[in-house]
């Protein structure tokens, strides 16, 4: 068995005496008696744990201490093998000038080379790769060729001479690489390909997502400065008919004050007027009377003549009088009509004011908000473009790393 088996079986006696320790300690009709019987298989079952897993670790060491002294024999044959290829053109050379008469160590000799042909043979069915792929990777670990034995390589030193074609030597700088091996080299390289692959999808797919968030984020920010400014306009305008609310408010109103000024002092005049009216009213008929005594009719037509004139002259007097008063005291009601239309009339102005100033405060507000949500989606934009930039990054590097372990 392998290391990476004897792994597997690690893991799965692991996983089973877990499930086993778990289900023993389910609880049952009765968990509080049988708790210290649990705790006493499961204390058992963890020491018959591991002492299997102690031996498997110790093999596991053994196994690891031999692969690294193959790897040790794998690297003194490639030495070796360099020196055939140097002492090559000397053998070479020497290939023609086999004697006839040869002795029977030589035939023994040549008898024997059947070994180093199977073992040129076996060195032929091998692929050539880069000495690189002799360093440990992070990967699954790669089944290398043992070095043959020392035997081996000295029947096959010395039978050097007679098959030299059917024997490849490596040049300096590589090695012979079995074709499984080679096979599993070829499927990594696939595998990082489809690996480099599937992280420039992602990469791209991530970058889609955040172009269009970005141009979402644009649009929105768009919009919140198509508000901004019209409610600056807005709030511009308001302004504006505000001052002129209160620059026409204030003028009515002084036009108020002066009007009911003068009302006032018409109403004063009327008033005085009324009064001479009356007091004239009250006096001219006696210097009519005094007249009239003056010089006295002499007969009783002139005297009843006199007395109906007199009775229409005060008659119309009074006429006049009322005529006078009821015409002041009309005046004097739409006066004050004026004057509580012109108040409700300031009244409503001074709402409207109100009313104004509100809307303003309102838009003031929204204008605020407006500006916080633009600061929030500027920095989440910002930071959109910072994770943008740590995601471009990471695959960059690994692109280039994936590339630099394929190039091999």
């Amino acid at each position: 068995d392998t290391i990476s088996s004897y792994e597997a079986r690690l893991s799965t006696l692991e996983r089973s005496s877990r499930e086993n320790a778990w289900s023993r300690l389910l609880p049952r009709s009765n968990p509080l008696d049988s708790l210290e019987k649990q705790m006493e298989k499961a204390q058992e079952d963890t020491q018959r744990l591991r002492a299997i897993v102690l031996p498997m670790e110790q093999e596991i060491a053994e196994l690891k201490a031999k692969l690294a002294r193959a790897e040790g024999l794998v690297q003194e044959l490639q030495s070796e093998q360099r020196s055939l290829g140097s002492s090559s053109e000397s053998l070479l050379a020497d290939v023609d000038v086999v004697p006839s008469d040869s002795t029977p160590d030589d035939h023994i000799t040549l008898g024997e080379g059947g070994v180093a042909d199977k073992f040129a043979r076996g060195l032929d069915s091998v692929s050539i790769a880069s000495i690189p792929s002799l360093a440990p990777s992070p990967g699954p670990p790669i089944r290398r060729r043992f070095a043959p034995s020392p035997e081996t390589v000295s029947i096959a030193s010395s039978t050097g001479t007679l098959v030299p074609e059917t024997i490849y030597l490596p040049p300096a700088g590589y090695q012979l690489v079995p074709a499984a091996e080679w096979t599993q080299l070829h499927e990594k390289v696939q595998q990082q390909h489809e690996a480099l692959e599937a992280a420039a999808q992602e990469k791209a797919s991530l970058e889609e997502a955040l172009r269009r968030s970005n141009d979402e984020c644009s649009k929105q920010v768009q919009v919140l400065l198509t508000q901004v400014q019209t409610s600056e306009r807005l709030l511009q305008g308001l302004q504006t008919l505000v001052s002129e609310t209160q620059r026409q408010t204030q003028e009515q109103m002084a036009d108020l004050a002066a009007s009911h000024k003068r009302m006032s002092y018409e109403v004063q005049r009327l008033s005085a007027e009324n009064e001479g009216l009356r007091s004239a009213s009250s006096q001219d008929p006696c210097p009519a009377m005094d007249d009239d005594n003056g010089s006295l009719p002499s007969t009783v037509e002139e005297l009843q003549a006199l007395v109906n004139k007199l009775r229409q002259g005060s008659a119309s007097q009074l006429r006049a009088a009322e005529h006078q008063a009821e015409r002041l005291r009309i005046e004097i009601v739409s006066l004050r009509e004026r004057l509580d239309e012109e108040a409700t009339s300031q009244s409503g102005l001074q709402e409207a004011l109100e009313r104004e100033q509100e809307e303003r405060e309102l838009l003031q507000a929204s204008l605020n908000s407006i500006q916080s949500e633009m600061e929030r989606l500027q920095q989440s934009q910002e930071e959109m473009n910072r994770t943008q930039a740590q995601i471009d990054a990471p695959s960059l590097g690994e692109a280039s790393s994936v590339q630099e372990r394929s190039e091999p």
